[in-house]
Order: structure tokens, then C-alpha cells, then sequence
């Protein structure tokens, strides 16, 4: 297998927490919600609002495409964490990393939330599967135009109905795979 260099050890890391059971996260019985945001057994439950919060920005900017709606939904001092995606600190700095990746260098993006959860009054978890077509230059490789899948876990920070922080650990490897950017 040939691994570019700055790649490093971001992969080894982000496939570490991948291949955690998510049966393994903690359990906060009274804090935690399932993934329609509430108890299994609520009858009468509204979903809780940083998981509405969350669910509502995947809607509309990632599957939605509406990266100018970022700033309703994120702080101006927010910081996202991707692993070898990078970090981005401030808004701009994350509308330019969405625009270039899910804007452009992955057209048709589609995220799937597989589970939520609500952790406290801050903190929302979930699991998801993502798909697009390869549509322009990815990590300085150059187009494919083939089409990939892979999952990911996300954790957001909420403050006062908005995201200030996010780590996020993706399956980058098996893109590049599918990508057929690397030789297995």
C-alpha cells in the first residue's frame, strides 16, 4: 500500500476510533436520548433541540448544499476538528474547507445520520454514512469521478442553540481506496 507522507499518522488514528463498537461510548442513563432523541419508551416526547439543531444543519448545508446558512448554525469562534481533514478555527475558515470539499471536490455529497445522541445540554454524538461523487482534486490528489461511501462519528459542542466545537473521525482511508487513489 502506498501512503503519501502528510497522510501520517492522522489515518492510523481516525481508524483507531472507527473501529471502536459503538455499543463502547459511555452510557449516561438519564442524559442520554436514543436516536429519535427520545427515551425508548416516550410516547410524547419532542426530539431534543441540539439534536433537531444538528439534524437541521446536515439538512441544509451538507445534504442541502446551503453552505451560506453555516453562520445559523454555528459560532462565530467555532473550531472543527477533522483529523487529516485539518482544523478550522473561525467561520470562514470553515465555510472555505465546506465549500472546497463538499462543494466541489466531492459534488452530490450525502450524509446519513445512522444514530444520534444528546449527552447533557451541550453535547450531541452521532454516527453517519457519507457518499458523493468525486468531482474535483481531494487532499491534492487529482479528479477521479468516481463515486465513494464511507463512515464517520462526529461530536458537537453546543452553546446558546449554536455548534462551537466538532471533532470529527472519518473512514478517509477506505475513500482513498474507493477512489482508487491507493494501491492495496
Amino acid at each position: 500500500m502506498t501512503i503519501r507522507p502528510f497522510l501520517g499518522n492522522h489515518i492510523a488514528v481516525a481508524l483507531t476510533a472507527l473501529t471502536l463498537s459503538w455499543s463502547a461510548l459511555p452510557v449516561y442513563a438519564e442524559d442520554t436520548v436514543s436516536r429519535t432523541g427520545c427515551p425508548e419508551d416516550a410516547t410524547d416526547c419532542v426530539e431534543h433541540e441540539n439534536i433537531t439543531l444538528i439534524r437541521d444543519f446536515v439538512a441544509e448545508v451538507v445534504n442541502g448544499g446551503n453552505i451560506d446558512a453555516i453562520p445559523d448554525y454555528w459560532h462565530d469562534d467555532m473550531v472543527w476538528r477533522g483529523g487529516s481533514l485539518g482544523e478550522y478555527h473561525g467561520i470562514e475558515a470553515y465555510m472555505d474547507f465546506v465549500r472546497a470539499t463538499a462543494g466541489t471536490a466531492f459534488t452530490d455529497m450525502y450524509l446519513e445520520i445512522d444514530e444520534i445522541h444528546a449527552i447533557g445540554d451541550d453535547l450531541v454524538i452521532d454516527r453517519f454514512t457519507n457518499s458523493g461523487m468525486n468531482s474535483a482534486s481531494f487532499m491534492s490528489y487529482e479528479t477521479t469521478n468516481r463515486r465513494a461511501q464511507w463512515d464517520g462519528m462526529a461530536f458537537y459542542r453546543i452553546r446558546d442553540g449554536k455548534i462551537t466545537e466538532a471533532w470529527f473521525a472519518e473512514d478517509i482511508l477506505s475513500i482513498f481506496f474507493q477512489l482508487e487513489l491507493l494501491e492495496q
